[in-house]
């Protein structure tokens, strides 16, 4: 039996170390890219469910404000209707008042967000649909509170209602796009 035909030869032994070295090189710089390409998904991934948890968030107590503005006021304007004492009507227009503050300090940056958030056509919807909804209910219950008469009261608070219940669904199917 003849040994030498089965050894390697200096030339296989060196093909075999060259391809096994670039082996370990292509091995490498593959684990290090895809290692580092699934790094850059996973960030932005994070990034991505941390701006949707923040307009998540703006969105709630976006609705909250508003709500609560409206409620309050329809409770004003239902206490003034049944002609409550003056503590009940003071009380509540206080109450009023506390959400028209709350809504205002917000308001300040309300545009700003719904602007980055929902884009340019949403940020005119809220200026020119929701914004003078909500400007004329507060305008109509100072009138009352003047005792003056504001003949479609029923009719406003309801439009503003339904102004911001439209105005939420639209951040919330944007949201979702």
């Amino acid at each position: 039996m003849n040994i030498k035909k089965y050894l390697p030869t200096k030339e296989n032994v060196y093909h075999f170390i060259s391809n096994f070295t670039l082996l370990i090189i292509t091995l490498s710089v593959g684990h290090y890219y895809i290692n580092n390409r699934l790094q850059k998904i996973n960030r932005s991934e994070i990034i991505q469910q941390e701006l949707i948890n923040q307009q998540t968030n703006f969105i709630k107590n976006f609705v909250k404000l508003g709500q609560s503005k409206i409620y309050q006021a329809e409770n004003y304007y239902n206490n003034n209707l049944a002609k409550e004492n003056q503590t009940v009507l003071i009380r509540s227009w206080e109450n009023y008042m506390y959400t028209v503050k709350l809504w205002n300090k917000e308001n300040l940056l309300n545009p700003i967000y719904i602007k980055l958030y929902f884009g340019n056509e949403m940020q005119n919807e809220f200026y020119n649909n929701l914004l003078p909804k909500l400007i004329i209910l507060h305008e109509s219950l100072l009138k009352i509170r003047d005792e003056e008469k504001v003949d479609n009261m029923e009719q406003i608070i309801e439009n503003a209602k339904h102004e911001l219940f439209i105005f939420s669904e639209k951040m919330i199917y944007k949201q979702k796009s």
